[in-house]
Order: structure tokens, then sequence, then C-alpha cells
């Protein structure tokens, strides 16, 4: 990251109070302020974060800018009231889609391919939603634009929204391990690394001259001939590896025993593009000789800072992640440059529903269409995809009335809706 000029700049967007930190959606420290603008925006050095802006001397981090090389940057506060959803119109909290949803055949292979810094897995698509049905939906190929509050199918470069809890997309969700999976050189030993199940069970190791830790957490009927999913959980600023494990974002109840999750401890809480990106090396390097993992299908998912850490891993380490989930970033320097994969982005309506400072980016790098995308309505959430990407690397934009949060709830719904959108993304690679 690079030392920004100490002087001062200031946003034209509202100051709102969120959390940064684990699967609560909170953090200690000051308030983050919100900023509606681009990639760029600047911020002010009283603790004050933005979405879109970069970091000042006075090291707070920023939602989809840069950081300063000379400073600290520490999001922080308690949750905003605004994070709650309003109590406007209660939906459905399912993500799967409903009894009258999607019929989809089909789904996505990989396959090798080579790319700069690493291999990559080229898809193919063996037969996607080709005219699937739904009640009170509509049916999509090709690249005709839908959206339905029913349920719907989806395909190829399509964009297919979803409102309330109704999700549609394109291809089948696989489980476990790929017929074309890539086994690491840990298939068939006995793990001496320490699993987490429930509680935290931290494993060590040394990355850039100092002593890191992780958590893992493997199937409870874990096989180790079985190459498995490998899904690496980002935690906000000034959390922990806890934030994430046992639950992974809610993640590793609904994978059924087919993925192994990772949860890394930022030094001092905070994520940084130069020695995390090696620090998350080093992981890779221990799980993979350690565990059973398909080192095709490596995937990560992160929140606020970590979200943005998702951003530099995605980027600079090219081929080695299929697929990256972000949920409100910013706090680490944006990337310029990446090669195409699959992403999925979140933000609240508190935060400034900003595709344009979380998911756009993917989108021109993906070679995807990029237009204003559904808003949320009142106490609900709308997820799309952007049209004309590549079929391997889909871009997903999900819009939700609330604050800064992974976990969003909508208007009279007891829990998520977030965790079983981003299942159906990830598990169909």
């Amino acid at each position: 990251m690079r030392a920004i000029s100490s002087s001062f700049l200031m946003l034209t967007a509202g100051v709102f109070a969120f959390g940064c930190s684990g699967s609560s959606g909170s953090d200690s420290g000051g308030p983050l302020g919100v900023g509606g603008g681009s990639v760029g925006g600047a911020t002010n050095t009283n603790h004050v974060s933005t979405i879109g802006g970069a970091m000042t001397s006075s090291s707070i981090p920023t939602v989809g800018g840069a950081t300063s090389s000379n400073s600290v940057p520490a999001v922080g506060g308690a949750t905003s009231s605004s994070s709650a959803p309003s109590s406007g119109g209660a939906t459905s909290s399912s993500s799967a889609p409903t009894s009258g949803g999607v019929t989809q055949t089909g789904g996505r292979s990989s396959s090798g391919g080579a790319a700069t810094g690493g291999t990559r897995p080229s898809s193919t698509v063996t037969s996607p939603a080709t005219g699937g049905s739904s009640t009170g939906g509509s049916t999509a190929t090709g690249g005709t634009t839908t959206k339905a509050s029913g349920g719907s199918s989806a395909t190829g470069g399509s964009t297919s929204s979803s409102v309330g809890g109704t999700s549609s997309i394109g291809g089948a969700s696989s489980s476990g391990g790929a017929s074309d999976a890539k086994p690491s050189s840990g298939c068939g030993k006995t793990p001496a690394l320490k699993n987490s199940p429930s509680a935290a069970n931290q494993n060590t190791l040394t990355s850039s001259g100092k002593s890191r830790q992780f958590l893992i957490r493997w199937p409870d009927n874990y096989d180790k001939t079985h190459p498995y999913r490998l899904i690496i959980g980002l935690h906000g600023a000034t959390g922990k590896d806890t934030d994430i494990g046992p639950s992974y974002f809610g993640l590793f109840p609904l994978s059924n025993n087919s993925t192994i999750f990772v949860a890394p401890s930022a030094d001092g809480g905070l994520w940084s593009a130069a020695t995390d990106t090696t620090f998350v090396d080093d992981i890779l390097k221990a799980v993979e000789a350690d565990l059973c993992i398909d080192t095709s299908r490596v995937m990560l998912e992160g929140f606020s800072q970590g979200a943005a850490m998702s951003w530099t891993l995605a980027c600079s380490r090219p081929g080695v992640f299929r697929a990256a989930v972000g949920h409100s970033g910013g706090g680490v320097a944006n990337p310029t440059t990446c090669q195409p994969i699959p992403y999925l982005g979140s933000l609240g309506l508190a935060e400034g529903n900003g595709q344009n400072t979380q998911t756009d980016q993917f989108a021109k790098w993906n070679g995807c269409t990029i237009t204003t995308l559904p808003r949320a309505s009142t106490g609900s959430h709308v997820c799309t995809n952007y049209t004309g990407c590549p079929t391997a690397d889909p871009v997903r934009w999900c819009s939700y009335d609330g604050g800064h949060t992974p976990s969003p709830n909508d208007a009279g719904q007891s829990s998520s809706w977030m965790p079983k959108e981003v299942w159906a993304f990830l598990s169909q690679f």
C-alpha cells in the first residue's frame, strides 16, 4: 500500500456506524462512514472510513479503496441500528428456489488450463438450463434478462434477479469431489493438522518471520482419499479466526460434508496485502500437503477488510482461486487488474448500495456488461447476475436493505438469506 497525503478528502455521502469483524458483523474501533462514490475517493483522519475511498495516514480502512502503507487501518464501531432491516414487508429467508422454481440440467466441469502465476481450471458447460419452468416466474435463455419474484431459470449470460428470498443461478450445484478433481499431495495421508469442529484449536505456522495462526474444519466423515473443495474465510478488520469458524459465514452446515474450511487470523486483526498474501500462500502449502484438497476448487469469502483482502488474493494469485465472494469490501488497496474469476459481492442500502465499489470492477475484468442493477426494496434483498459474462466466470450482485454485515436478514426473518445465496454460487464450481 502506498502512503497517502495527510490532507483530508471529504466524501459527499453521509456517515454511518458499522462493524467489521466476523460473523457477528461488528468490529471494535471508530465509526465507519459510507461514501457512495466510485473507487478512489478519500477518507478523513477522524477514524471515518468510506466505501470507495482511499485511506489517509490516520490508518482507517476504506470500503473499496486504498490503504496507506505507513499507517495501520482500523475499522470498527458497533453495527449501526441501520444494519437492521426495516420492518416493511416480510419476505422469505430461503435462498433456495421455491417449489415452483428452477428446473435446470447440466452444470459445469473444470479442466486444467494455464494461467500466469499458477494453473487455473477452465470450465465448460455440459448442458446449462435451457428452458426450465417456473411458477410465478419466467424462463430465460441466452442473453435474455429475467427478473423473478417467484421462480425462474437462467443460463449463460442472462441476468437473473432473485427478490426476497428466491435465488436463480444457472448450473447445477455440486457436492464432494468432482470427476476432474486435482488431488493435492495430502491425499492418502492421516491429518497432522488440528481440526476445530467446535472449540477453537488453532494451527500455527511461521510466515514472513512471524508465528501466525489459523483454524481448519473438515467434514465429520472426512475421507483422506477424497479431494475436497477448500474455502478460505477472511474476517473483518480487528477480527480473528474465531469470528469465522466454526460456521464459516454459515456455509459449513450447508456444505453437507463436501468442503474443508480454513479461517486465518490477520496479524493484529488487520489485513496486509504484502504480508498476508504470503501468509495465505503458506497456509495453502501446509493444508494441501496434509489434507486431501481438490486444488482446482480453492475459493475465498471475506467480509469488510477481509473482502478487500479476497480481492487482493484473487487478483495477485491468478489460477490459484476458482471463485471469490466479498461482503462490504474495503480497507486494502484495490487491485488495478485481474484475470477473470467468478465473483459475488454484496452491500447494504445503508452503506450506499454501491455495486460500483464492489462488483463492477470484476464485471469489467471478466468482460461482462456493466449496467445499473436492481436495488433492494424496503425490508428485502435482490441478487442479480451481470449480463454478457463468460459462462465460466459469472459476476453476481446482491443489494439488501441493511447495514455493514455479512449476514443480513430480510424484515421479519430470524436468519440470514446470505449463506444459501453464497453456497449456491460457490457450489456450482
